[in-house]
């Protein structure tokens, strides 16, 4: 599945390099009218990051966001300064398919396992995203911003056992660089449990990626700064994905 990806910080469409705040480039389109050309593409399911709530959950911009979505006929999933019950409540109650949760899931496992008990674990996108270390991939919190002691693996073995199979997994030196996927990462993965849909996330530039992602097997294939930057169309990414 090919998913086109938003950012949004002061409610802007953005892309960071690496996760840096201040690497932030901003785009001259309005976020309802983006969303609304990549469903009109194509696209079966969207991506929506708030920025500016993963940084400060006080600054949420979740309003801005749920104006632009409540066009939407595709579902969609959204994560970004999602910290309490009533976060996921409200968002599911908005009209998202699932609620992406980042650092809450490394952080908090055992309150984001009461949500997934509560809401049903097919409403949850469990975001894990990495750094490469001396040790293995190790899961990164708080807007990137810092590092886990927990493994990768250890944390994907407890969400599949509270029945989650949906995972987004970023290698966070990919992030926003077009410098092509971590293959690596997500042949891992796969290769780890079968039962992970995982989608990848970070580094893409061409159609020939998304082609051996797709022959890795992942479920799912996040574009953000690639369709932003029109290496490709949603038309041409689809295309290709189906073709591989």
């Amino acid at each position: 599945m090919i998913i086109p990806a938003l950012d949004v910080l002061q409610n802007k469409i953005v892309r960071l390099y690496q996760g840096k705040y201040d690497t932030a480039q901003f785009y001259p389109y309005q976020l309802d009218a983006r969303l609304l050309d990549y469903q009109q593409s194509g696209a079966s399911k969207l991506h929506l990051v708030d920025l500016e709530g993963a940084r400060d959950p006080a600054q949420k911009q979740w309003q801005h966001i749920q104006f632009a979505t409540a066009q939407l006929s595709v579902p969609y999933q959204v994560g970004g300064g999602i910290r309490r019950r009533d976060d996921v409540k409200e968002w599911l109650k908005a009209g998202a398919n699932q609620v992406v949760i980042g650092s809450m899931a490394v952080d908090n496992r055992e309150q984001v396992g009461e949500w997934i008990a509560e809401f049903g674990a097919e409403r949850f996108v469990i975001a894990l995203d990495v750094n490469k270390t001396a040790h293995g991939w190790a899961p990164a919190t708080h807007g990137w911003l810092a590092d886990s002691e927990l493994d990768l693996f250890e944390l994907l073995d407890y969400y599949l056992s509270l029945g989650v199979v949906d995972f987004l997994c970023t290698d966070i030196s990919k992030d926003g660089t077009m410098s092509g996927p971590s293959f690596a990462l997500y042949e891992a993965i796969v290769q780890h449990n079968p039962a992970i849909r995982v989608q990848a996330s970070g580094g893409v530039s061409s159609l020939a990626d998304i082609e051996q992602l797709m022959a890795i097997g992942v479920a799912g294939i996040i574009l953000g700064k690639s369709l932003l930057d029109g290496a490709f169309t949603v038309e041409e990414a689809l295309a290709c994905s189906q073709n591989a």
